[in-house]
């Protein structure tokens, strides 16, 4: 939260959060169309949404968080997944734990800060006391978060321990204790927890340890490089500078994404349809956005799909399957759905695309095993500790030479189906095991295709599914 100017009296802070508080009722809006969910920008920053629970320092979920999502510009949610495609390669990731906030919840905070009560002290603020909130600039009038270009977040990465599930009853920890004894939430150890009000919170604080200093300056220095700048008081607390990023308060709810909501940040469709749930083979065609809908872009081509035909997968949608086929691991079924589209693979050293590459080696697996903490991700078997008994060898499959992961089920829920690409198939003929697979040549035109600067998405579903959410989804006609 970065402070504004101190207001010292305290029945003018009172007056003050009232009318924030009134004008933030009479003001609510829709969802401005430049704003996103960071979901459907890239789905593989993990999100810890603080002030959709009750885990932050007013002890209570805060008015407008009607769902624990991310929501940013597009530009800033773009950039932020630059960041994350950076990060990766080095072997660590992020972490949110706030983004858009209403100014109804910055209103909420004020609040909180004026009355009685202290259920979260111990482990938020075990050091200030909350009438001080507003001195000590914890608690504005105005956030920066409301403008919708800054984030609140934190760093993964192969030496975090995991993440707790926090309860109401969960013991309270002073967020400075060290890293193994306050809460642990899946993040690298950065000196203090998340809205720590606290000095050692301060980014170039010299009281933190080694491994602190490191892992905030590797946060900051990835950050930086994408155009988002810090602040000094909170190590977490970041602000996308683009020129054209917009400056209104904004106080629209947050609510759960929707299929249109990822649509509508899309600029490149691939839809994949099947004459039915059963059926082995399909029919691809891409498309660009052209104002409010698509229109197609080249001509479309054959598929194949798993050997047991399609179910609803765990996507960017939220269908109700009804009697309709859910999919989960081993079921030979490729899934349905709405699903960004990630990384590119091959053999080749190198590759011509847009996409973020990763060079498959000998070693390279995808984890199957619902167990494992490397569930539906692509490793290096030889450099981590193996906590799998199953796992595809990437470089064993001749189809794998060209691929491109469709990210089904993530995060990853158990059981829910791992390990799904387009890629090479072995003949028009021969289904996958849950992949949807094509020629060579129509493999080598998505690489060319493919710009993540555009959101792409891949709809997947046999046609009678996909004529039943067209017009709801706004979805281009086959």
């Amino acid at each position: 939260m970065r402070p504004l100017r101190t207001i010292a009296r305290p029945w003018l802070q009172s007056l003050l959060l009232l009318g924030s508080v009134l004008a933030g009722m009479s003001s609510a809006e829709p969802r401005p169309g430049h704003m996103v969910y960071l979901r459907a920008i890239d789905p593989s920053i993990e999100q810890d949404i603080r002030y959709a629970s009750a885990h932050n320092f007013t002890g209570h979920p805060l008015d407008g968080y009607a769902a624990a999502e991310c929501l940013l510009t597009l530009d800033a949610a773009r950039a932020l997944a630059r960041v994350q495609a950076s990060l990766r390669a080095q072997g660590y990731g992020l972490k949110v734990f706030d983004c858009y906030r209403p100014n109804r919840a910055v209103a909420d905070m004020g609040r909180f800060a004026t009355e009685p009560g202290d259920p979260r002290k111990a482990e938020f603020y075990p050091r200030v006391v909350k009438q001080d909130f507003w001195r000590l600039g914890y608690v504005a009038r105005v956030s920066n978060h409301s403008r919708g270009s800054t984030v609140d977040l934190t760093l993964t990465g192969p030496k975090a321990l995991p993440a707790s599930a926090w309860t109401p009853s969960a013991m309270q920890v002073d967020c400075t204790a060290p890293y193994d004894q306050r809460w642990h939430d899946g993040a690298l150890d950065m000196g203090t927890g998340f809205d720590c009000f606290d000095e050692r919170a301060h980014t170039a604080n010299p009281t933190i340890n080694a491994t602190a200093q490191d892992n905030r300056q590797r946060l900051g220095s990835a950050m930086a490089k994408e155009g988002f700048s810090g602040y000094s008081k909170e190590w977490w607390h970041f602000t996308y500078g683009s020129a054209q990023a917009p400056n209104n308060v904004m106080d629209f709810p947050i609510t759960p994404l929707d299929a249109n909501a990822a649509l509508d940040a899309s600029h490149q469709l691939i839809v994949v349809t099947t004459k039915n749930w059963d059926d082995l083979q399909g029919s691809a065609q891409r498309y660009e956005r052209d104002g409010n809908t698509f229109r197609k872009y080249g001509e479309a081509f054959a598929v194949v799909v798993g050997k047991n035909g399609m179910a609803w997968g765990k996507g960017l949608d939220n269908v109700e399957p009804g009697a309709e086929p859910v999919k989960h691991e081993g079921d030979g079924k490729a899934p349905a759905g709405i699903f960004k589209l990630g990384t590119a693979f091959g053999y080749e050293t190198r590759a011509d695309t847009k996409l973020p590459y990763l060079a498959l080696r000998a070693t390279t697996e995808c984890v199957d095993d619902s167990h494992s903490e490397h569930y539906n991700t692509l490793v290096d078997g030889a450099a981590m500790p193996k906590d799998w008994n199953s796992s595809e060898r990437m470089r064993s499959e001749e189809g794998y030479r060209k691929g491109i992961v469709i990210e089904h089920n993530t995060p990853a829920s158990p059981a829910s189906g791992s390990c799904i690409f387009f890629h090479i198939w072995r003949s028009p003929t021969s289904p996958t095991a849950g992949c949807t697979a094509m020629d060579q040549a129509d493999i080598s035109r998505l690489f060319d295709w493919l710009d993540p600067q555009q959101s792409p998405l891949l709809v997947q579903m046999p046609e009678a599914q996909y004529e039943h959410v067209r017009e709801r989804w706004n979805l281009p006609a086959r």
